[in-house]
């Protein structure tokens, strides 16, 4: 599925911003810009393309990579569609910003702490995006350098979870803890998935991560 489909079933489901007809408003860190169009990474991890040519602009010294863009538009979210208005904030505001939290990740630029990395990260460059079966919710997945721990980042905005690698009886490992409610991540078919209760809960789209 391309990041333009995958913008629009996880904005519209909610995740990132009401798909109402009126005024929404979505954040990310810029990725690319050209005189007339605005593309955005958000928080989620979704792409969003928007275009410029008729936008309010509250810019300080114009529209560079890796600035932290608010985009409002009116009615419901499609790629490439006019933006009501844009308001940049440089990176290098952010760096010197009152927005980073204990562990000094900076959240308007789209950081946040990873433990089992112990370091501020990005999850949609470091991990990778499962979507839930039922549901619109989706979990990125970060390993540990070794491998060992796994890491969940949930949209919903629940507590991460931390999972240890287990050797399985019949060869492959799971990712899991000591609980009979335990969520097992494992890769099945080449597809990182995970199950609770006995039930797929989590596939990952595509096929970008090596086995661990």
């Amino acid at each position: 599925m391309n990041k333009s489909k995958w913008a629009a079933i996880a904005l519209c489901a909610g995740i990132a911003f009401s798909c109402s007809p009126g005024i929404s408003e979505v954040k990310g860190v810029i990725t690319d810009a050209t005189m007339n169009t605005l593309t955005i990474v958000s928080g989620e991890g979704d792409t969003l393309s928007f275009s410029t040519l008729d936008a309010k602009r509250e810019v300080t010294d114009g529209i560079l990579l890796d600035d932290t863009a608010t985009v409002y538009f009116q009615g419901k979210y499609s790629f490439g569609m006019s933006a009501q208005k844009i308001v940049v904030v440089p990176k290098e505001r952010n760096k010197v910003g009152g927005d980073r939290d204990e562990h000094g990740c900076i959240g308007s630029a789209g950081y946040q702490w990873s433990e089992v990395l112990q370091d501020c990260i990005r999850i949609f460059e470091k991990g990778t995006r499962l979507q839930a079966v039922e549901g619109d919710r989706s979990v990125f997945i970060v390993f540990s350098p070794d491998s060992s721990k796994v890491e969940l980042f949930f949209s919903s905005g629940d507590k991460n979870e931390i999972l240890d690698r287990r050797s399985l009886p019949a060869g492959g490992y799971a990712w899991n803890v000591e609980d009979d409610d335990t969520k097992n991540l494992r890769l099945v078919d080449g597809q990182w998935t995970i199950s609770q209760r006995g039930q797929t809960i989590y596939r990952q789209i595509g096929n970008d991560l090596p086995s661990r």
